[in-house]
């Protein structure tokens, strides 16, 4: 497995706050140190690899489907780059099948990618009320 880790859980669960209190256990001697965040966005299309968490994965997944890119196969050819990364992901999956095409695309697509990533990281949790279940 890479050496990277993945958070998946719902909005608004606490995954980034769980990942910063990890990262600040793990490091002690850096805690007065914010790990640097790279925040995804609806119309990010890079992922910037230089920042220790990338979050909000699924809105990249997003973007890069209303480029017509496919954003597994970005994360596959940029797999070495994941390493020494926490990457974090909202499961979008539960609720009603939307009725709109793009967005069900957008559920698979990030579906997808939480998949492969899940079976190359090191450790993979879902996170609910900052509380992480492997």
């Amino acid at each position: 497995p890479a050496a990277f880790r993945l958070i998946t859980g719902g909005a608004y669960q606490g995954k980034l706050d769980y990942v910063l209190a990890r990262l600040a256990a793990e490091s002690p001697q850096d805690s007065e140190l914010e790990p640097a965040v790279f925040t995804c966005e609806m119309d990010t299309l890079a992922i910037d690899f230089s920042c220790q968490v990338i979050n909000k994965l699924h809105l990249f997944v997003w973007a890069m489907q209303q480029q017509g890119r496919d954003a597994r196969q970005y994360l596959i050819d940029h797999r070495d780059d994941l390493n020494g990364h926490w990457l974090i992901c909202d499961d979008i999956s539960a609720g009603v099948v939307p009725i709109d095409e793009a967005t069900r695309l957008w559920r698979e697509a990030t579906g997808r990618c939480s998949v492969w990533l899940a079976r190359e990281a090191a450790k993979s949790s879902a996170c609910s009320a900052a509380w992480p279940r492997v």
